[in-house]
């Protein structure tokens, strides 16, 4: 009887493992996708900004920004890589990038950023930086544990339940 319970606990640990790996991979693609679409509109609606030196313009872009929770910080830097403006404005200047940097979206720490293009009609304009706390993620991991563990106990005293009935049935003949 310890033995079918221990190997079904071992088969659900290990399925539960499995899916929490898939489930790490997935989120953080669908993130980075996410963050990805949200850059290319502000970028796309960043155009007329950069083009036009007009800051205000350009603050008002990114305060839009503020609709999305997990949106930490973004900015705007002009072609020469010199920074425009940014998200949030009481945000202190030393804590952007002094200069664009790769034009992907990476981990770092418990962030997600990167960087993506500001152009118009093939003309590099300027970069658009945007920065992503990773709380979504840790609240479905947290959830997901939850399930797990419930799953698990669940589990457990089925094949206990089971295999006490079973016992009986197959010892006794």
């Amino acid at each position: 009887m310890r033995g079918i319970v221990l190997i079904c606990g071992m088969v659900l640990l290990v399925t539960c493992i499995s899916f929490f790996g898939y489930e790490l991979y997935v989120f953080r693609k669908s993130t980075k996708e996410k963050l990805s679409t949200i850059g290319k509109i502000i970028a796309a609606n960043s155009t007329a900004a950069l083009a036009f030196d007009s800051h205000e313009d350009a603050k008002e872009i990114l305060a839009a920004l503020r609709t999305e929770p997990n949106i930490v910080s973004a900015a705007l830097y002009d072609q020469n890589g010199k920074l425009f403006s940014w998200y949030p404005a009481n945000r202190d200047i030393r804590e952007f990038p002094e200069k664009p940097g790769a034009m992907q979206f990476r981990l770092s720490h418990n962030f997600l950023e990167g960087f993506q293009p500001v152009a118009q009609d093939k003309k590099q304009l300027g970069y658009l930086y945007l920065k992503s706390d990773l709380g979504g993620m840790y609240e479905r991991f947290r959830i997901f544990g939850v399930v797990a563990a419930f799953v698990i106990i669940l589990s457990f005293l089925l094949a206990w339940l089971l295999s006490k009935l079973l016992q009986k049935s197959i010892s006794n003949p």
